[in-house]
C-alpha cells in the first residue's frame, strides 16, 4: 500500500488515486497510522479530510483548510521574520473569514439579503491559494457517502479541479462494494477522476492475534489454530461464500465479537478449570464460533434480540442438504421487501420468521458445523451480544452441564456416536464403511436405541437416502423407523417441553421424504398429551388460584432460561372459568398483577403461541378485562396502580389486534 502510494506521488498524474476496501476493514486506520506518518517522514504533508456529512462541494476547501498543518519550516522562523509573519497572518485571516462565512450561511433569514452560497463559495475557494501544491497530499475519505447527496458530476469537477487545475496529489478512500452498487456513477467517477485503484484487504489473522494481546489468559486459546480458523477469511470452506469473506474482513465486527467472547471465556474459565480439557476446548470453540456468527448477523441488522425464541429453538438437522442449494444460505437476497403485499400481512410475518430461521441456521452451518465443532445453543450468548445484557453465568454453566452430559451419553451410547458421525463426518467414511454404517444405523433405529424425536428424524433422513447401499427396500426402512419410535414412546409417560415445539420448528426444514416421521411422532405425542391433559388442566387451575407467579414461569420465557414455555400449542387459558378470574382480581396482589402481565405479553404480543391457540385464549383476555372493570375499588392499593400502569395497557394492545 505504502509503496504504491509513493509510486503515485512520484509520477506525473492526471487523476486521483483510489484506495478501495469494504466498510470496517481498517483502510482509514491503516492510512492514518501507517501511511501518513511514513509520508511525513519523507517530507510530504498529507491532509486527510472526511467528506461525511457535507451538503455542498463548497465545504470541501473549508475542511481541507481546517485539517491542513503548515510545515515547521513555514511557521515563521526568526530569520525572514516579516515575510513569514505576513504569510502566517494572511493565512489566519483567510481561515477566519472562511469560518465566518460558514457560520453566516447557517443563518436562514440572511438569504433574503445576501447570496450566502456565493459568499461561502468565494471565501472557501480562496483558501487553496494558501495551501501549497508541492509536497501536499489531499486524502478524501468517505467519498461514497457523498455520491448520494451531491451530484456526481459536480463532485467530479471539484476533484478534477484539485488535480488538474490546482496541481494537488489526491488520494480517494472509498467503499468498493458500495461504489459497485452505484454502477453508472462509479463508471463516470472512475473514468473521469480515478487514475489508478489500490484494493486494501487487511491481514485479518495478524490483526486478530494482535487484538488478542500477549499476556492475557485468553491469548493462548484464541491464537491457537482452531480458534483462528474461525475468523480467517481464507479458510477453505469459506471460499464459496463471498458475503462471509467480506464480513470477516470487517475489523469492527471482529473487535466486537472478541470483546464479547473475552467476557464469555472469563466466565467459562472459572467452571471449566477442573474439567476434561478436550471437552472444555470443544465447548469454548463452539461458543466462539457462535459468538462470531451472532455478532455478524447482529451488526448487519439481520438478527435482533426479538429473535431470541427462534434462536433457542434451533435444533441440529441431518447434513445431506437434499433440498437446499448453497445460494439459499448466502447472506443476501433471502428476504425481499419489494414482495410486500398489503392484504397478506400474515404471509409477510411468516416469511420474516423463515428468514430469521435461515439466518440462525446460517450461523451454525457456516461457522460452527463447518469446523466440526459441536452445535451448542446458548441463549446467554445471544442475549449478551444482541441486547447488551449482563452475562448470565449460571445459565452458561447450565449449558455446559447439558453439553457435558450429551458428550458422556454419546461416549456411552454407540447409537448416538454413530448418528453424530453421520451428521458431522460422513464424508470421511469409505464405500465399505458407509454401507456397514447404514446397516448398523438401521439396527439401532429398529431396536429403539434413541430416546428423542430429532434422533429418529435425522436417522430417517439418512436411512431413506442411503438405503440403496443395503439389502433393504425403502418400505423396510420405514417399517424399522416406526418400530423404533413405537419402542421409544412405549417407555414414555410424560413429554419434554421442547419435543412438540421442535417438531413444528424443523418441519419445513427437513426433506419431504422425512416429514411423515414428524406426523407419526405427533400421533404418539398426542396420545400421551391426551392422557395427561386432565391432570394438566387441574394443575393449571390450582396454580392460577394459588400460585400465579409459578404459572407465569411455565407459560413464558424467563431471562436466562433455555426452556420452551408450556402449552404453546394448546389453549390452556381457555379452561380458566370466569368466576375464578373475578375472585383472583378482587384479592389480587402486586406480584400476581405482574404475573398476569407477563402471561399476556408473552403469549399474545410476542407471538409465541399457535394462531388457533391465540384465538381460543382471547376469551380469557375478555373475561379478565370485564373482571377488572367490575373490580371493587373502595381503596387504592399498590396492585391497583400496577393494574393501571401495566395490565390494562397490555390488554388494550391485545384487544386492538382482534
Amino acid at each position: 500500500m505504502l509503496n504504491s502510494i509513493r509510486n503515485y506521488l512520484s509520477m506525473e498524474s492526471t487523476g486521483a488515486l483510489m484506495v478501495s476496501g469494504e466498510w470496517g476493514c481498517g483502510k482509514t486506520y491503516h492510512i492514518e497510522k501507517e501511511v501518513m506518518p511514513a509520508l511525513q517522514e519523507e517530507g510530504w504533508n498529507p491532509v486527510k479530510v472526511s467528506l461525511f456529512g457535507i451538503e455542498s462541494v463548497n465545504e470541501i476547501p473549508l475542511r481541507i483548510a481546517d485539517n491542513y498543518k503548515r510545515p515547521e519550516s513555514d511557521k515563521g522562523e526568526r530569520t525572514e521574520k516579516g515575510k513569514k509573519r505576513s504569510c502566517l497572518c494572511n493565512w489566519r485571516k483567510e481561515k477566519v473569514a472562511a469560518k465566518a462565512a460558514q457560520i453566516v450561511s447557517s443563518i436562514s433569514w440572511l438569504e433574503s439579503f445576501v447570496d450566502v452560497k456565493a459568499l461561502v463559495g468565494n471565501n472557501s475557494g480562496l483558501l487553496y491559494k494558501l495551501i501549497p501544491t508541492e509536497k501536499t497530499v489531499i486524502i478524501l475519505d468517505d467519498i461514497e457517502r457523498v455520491i448520494d447527496i451531491i451530484d456526481v458530476h459536480i463532485l467530479l469537477g471539484t476533484i478534477n479541479d484539485l488535480v488538474e487545475q490546482r496541481g494537488y496529489k489526491v488520494v480517494v478512500i472509498a467503499n468498493n462494494s458500495y461504489m459497485q452498487q452505484k454502477s453508472k456513477e462509479k463508471l463516470v467517477f472512475k473514468e473521469k477522476v480515478i487514475e489508478k485503484t489500490l484494493v486494501y484487504e487487511p491481514d485479518v489473522v495478524s490483526i486478530f492475534k494482535e487484538l488478542c494481546g500477549k499476556d492475557d489468559p485468553i491469548t493462548a486459546f484464541m491464537t491457537a489454530q482452531k480458534a483462528v480458523e474461525i475468523i480467517d477469511p481464507s479458510y477453505p470452506s469459506y471460499k464459496e461464500d463471498k458475503g462471509l469473506q467480506v464480513e470477516l474482513h470487517n475489523i469492527r465486527i471482529l473487535k466486537f465479537a472478541l470483546a464479547h467472547f473475552s467476557k464469555i471465556y472469563e466466565v467459562c474459565n472459572a467452571f471449566l478449570k477442573d474439567e476434561n480439557k478436550d471437552t472444555a476446548d470443544s465447548f469454548l470453540l463452539s461458543l466462539w464460533a457462535c459468538t462470531v456468527g451472532v455478532a455478524i448477523e447482529y451488526k448487519k441488522d439481520r438478527l435482533t434480540y426479538k429473535d431470541r425464541l427462534q434462536f433457542a429453538q434451533y435444533v441440529e438437522l441431518s447434513s445431506i442438504d437434499w433440498e437446499f442449494g448453497d445460494d439459499d444460505w448466502k447472506a443476501d437476497g433471502l428476504f425481499d421487501d419489494t414482495q410486500e403485499d398489503e392484504e397478506q400481512e400474515k404471509q409477510k410475518e411468516e416469511k420474516q420468521r423463515e428468514y430469521t430461521n435461515r439466518r440462525i441456521t446460517y450461523i451454525f452451518k457456516k461457522l460452527v458445523k463447518v469446523h466440526n465443532f459441536p452445535v451448542i445453543v446458548s441463549l446467554q450468548i445471544f442475549d449478551f451480544v444482541t441486547a447488551g445484557m449482563s452475562l448470565d453465568k449460571e445459565g452458561l454453566k447450565a449449558v455446559w452441564e447439558g453439553y457435558k452430559n450429551q458428550v458422556q451419553r454419546n461416549n456411552i451410547s454407540p447409537a448416538y456416536a454413530l448418528l453424530q458421525k453421520f451428521i458431522h463426518s460422513q464424508w470421511d467414511m469409505s464405500n465399505e464403511e458407509m454401507a456397514d454404517a447404514v446397516m448398523q444405523l438401521a439396527q439401532y433405529v429398529e431396536d429403539g436405541e434413541f430416546c428423542d424425536n430429532m434422533a429418529y428424524i435425522n436417522s430417517a433422513t439418512y436411512l431413506q437416502h442411503f438405503y440403496p447401499l443395503t439389502s433393504f427396500s425403502k418400505e423396510d426402512v420405514q417399517k424399522k423407523i416406526r418400530c423404533g419410535i413405537d419402542k421409544m414412546y412405549n417407555n414414555k409417560e410424560t413429554l419434554s417441553l421442547l419435543d412438540k415445539q421442535n417438531l413444528n420448528v424443523v418441519e419445513t426444514a427437513i426433506p419431504t421424504e422425512s416429514r411423515w416421521v414428524i406426523e407419526y411422532e405427533r400421533e404418539k405425542m398426542d396420545k400421551i398429551t391426551k392422557a395427561n391433559l386432565d391432570a394438566d388442566i387441574k394443575e393449571v387451575l390450582r396454580q392460577f388460584n394459588e400460585d400465579l407467579p409459578t404459572l407465569a414461569n411455565r407459560l413464558t420465557i424467563q431471562y436466562g432460561d433455555t426452556k420452551t414455555p408450556d402449552f404453546l400449542s394448546y389453549p390452556i387459558l381457555s379452561h380458566i372459568p370466569m368466576e375464578d378470574i373475578i375472585d383472583k382480581v378482587n384479592k389480587i396482589q402486586p406480584k400476581e398483577v405482574m404475573a398476569l402481565y407477563h402471561i399476556l405479553n408473552g403469549r399474545f404480543l410476542e407471538y409465541m403461541v399457535d394462531h388457533k391457540v391465540y384465538e381460543a385464549e382471547l376469551t380469557f383476555v375478555r373475561n379478565l378485562e370485564q373482571a377488572l372493570a367490575r373490580k371493587n375499588n373502595n381503596k387504592t392499593t399498590y396492585a391497583d396502580i400496577l393494574i393501571e400502569d401495566h395490565l390494562k395497557g397490555v390488554i388494550k394492545k391485545i384487544r386492538s389486534r382482534e
